[in-house]
């Protein structure tokens, strides 16, 4: 029986007659196109991955093959695979990048030298109806292997140095948080029915944390005693689309304190009480519990109890939880800085961009406010405003 490595890195199977363990790789391919393999065999699973990947690092030497069969796959996973190795990216983050290159398999396996303008946007244009998000994907990961292709002098001309980035054909909905009434008639239903999930979407309204973190959490994470939430990693996918625990979180400024009230303390300490083993939060067969089934029970309760405001734009999801939190705490007056650190995000631009709109009706009620202050002291530019009243607010000087 083989054991499957990931797409494009070879295979490693057991021989119960010589009682050794084989693996082969693909090295490149002939002028026919047909794929070009070699062989390896060790005493153990681990010596035959150490040798494929030997041969990996080997390819673009020149040891098993010419200049010319190196593939966008080769290359584009060799940058990858050092970025990991070298802790420039976080396990999560390498995922993510393996999907992005599994998905450009009709063209990965092209020669870098043979790849072409009219190949790459023949590509694109079978994947318009995807997701500007995968599109920028798939578009960032071309353009950074063929730009070190150029650095390694493995091609002399970039393919895609003249094709812009493709727009998607898919309408794009932004997530949008849930009103004051929503939020309420959730609020009641989490606390009074019996909707799976509901304390982890609970914390997520009342703490903007991301669904995966919450998941993640461990019940050494909560201090009760100082309403601390350590916040350290997250729940991811492997290769194979298992749940798996991140030893880190989406980003390095996810890795973070949140602080808590007291009545997200009583949750906790329910959760906390109620924890079979290490992790908080986990399936009644003790598995880890994903973002995606949360999603789902929380989709079924808002159409069961018809919570959600079809006339209201944008999309509804989980996330919604970690908007929600977010917008009030915009409209109670805190300032970005302090949101942005609250929800992990890297950049401030990040903060002021997801949440414009918020940010804007905050803005325009606080003018308005301070507007106010100015008439009732005489400070306006009415020029109706004067004499007795102009009189009356003014100020001597000297």
């Amino acid at each position: 029986m083989s054991k499957k490595r990931a797409n494009g890195d070879g295979s490693i199977r057991y021989d119960k007659q010589k009682k050794i363990y084989r693996g082969q790789i693909t090295i490149g391919y002939d002028e026919n196109g047909k794929q070009k393999r070699k062989s390896v065999s060790g005493k153990s699973p681990s010596e035959v991955k150490q040798k494929l990947k030997q041969i990996e690092y080997g390819i673009f030497s020149g040891e098993f093959v010419d200049k010319s069969n190196i593939t966008i796959y080769h290359l584009a996973k060799q940058m990858l695979d050092d970025k990991y190795n070298l802790n420039e990216i976080k396990e999560t983050t390498y995922l993510t990048h393996l999907a992005t290159l599994k998905r450009l398999k009709p063209i990965y396996n092209t020669p870098l030298q043979a790849a072409n303008e009219t190949q790459i946007r023949a590509y694109f244009q079978s994947n318009l109806d995807k997701s500007a998000s995968i599109i920028r994907k798939d578009y960032e990961m071309l353009k950074s292997t063929f730009k070190e292709a150029m650095r390694r002098d493995i091609i002399t001309k970039n393919p895609l140095e003249s094709i812009r980035m493709p727009k998607s054909r898919q309408k794009q909905i932004a997530v949008r948080a849930f009103t004051i009434e929503e939020q309420n008639k959730l609020l009641h239903i989490l606390q009074t029915e019996d909707i799976k999930y509901s304390n982890q979407m609970l914390l997520s309204m009342f703490t903007g944390m991301r669904m995966g973190e919450i998941n993640a959490l461990t019940v050494k994470d909560i201090n009760l005693t100082f309403n601390t939430i350590a916040v350290n990693k997250t729940i991811s996918r492997s290769e194979k689309g298992k749940a798996v625990l991140s030893e880190t979180t989406k980003t390095y400024a996810g890795k973070r304190t949140v602080y808590f009230a007291d009545d997200v303390k009583t949750i906790l300490t329910e959760c906390v009480e109620a924890a079979e083993g290490n992790m908080l939060f986990t399936t009644e067969s003790g598995k880890f519990i994903t973002t995606n089934q949360v999603n789902m029970e929380l989709s079924r309760a808002l159409k069961k109890y018809d919570i959600v405001d079809e006339s209201i734009q944008g999309k509804v999801s989980c996330h919604s939880l970690r908007h929600t939190y977010a917008t009030r705490m915009i409209e109670g007056g805190m300032p970005p800085k302090v949101l942005q650190q609250l929800l992990g995000h890297t950049d401030i631009k990040i903060t002021l961009n997801t949440y414009c709109n918020a940010f804007e009706q905050f803005q325009n009620e606080s003018i308005q406010l301070a507007t106010e202050y100015l008439k009732k002291n005489g400070l306006t530019l009415n020029k109706k405003n004067s004499g007795s009243e102009a009189a009356e607010n003014s100020v001597e000087i000297g």
